[in-house]
């Protein structure tokens, strides 16, 4: 996301970290089951963005590969 202004990085990095607050938060809960959890919310934020045409559907499964590939070590 090369493109994204320094406003649009500042809020990603809010959202990191309120994120990473929560999760901790949630660390009593089984990995397997935070992941399923926030699998299933990651998907409604992509389906709005989508039905707002904020995203195209290669443009999600593009963003989704690319975690894919982060998680599993392989090079971006």
């Amino acid at each position: 996301m090369a493109t994204e202004s320094f406003s649009e990085a500042a809020a990603i990095e809010a959202c990191i970290e309120a994120l990473d607050e929560t999760t901790s938060l949630l660390s009593h809960h089984p990995p397997r089951a935070l992941a399923a959890a926030l699998a299933a919310h990651l998907q409604g934020l992509l389906t709005t963005l989508h039905a707002q045409n904020a995203c195209s559907a290669h443009e999600i499964r593009e963003w989704l590969e690319e975690i894919a590939r982060g998680a599993c070590g392989e090079p971006l």
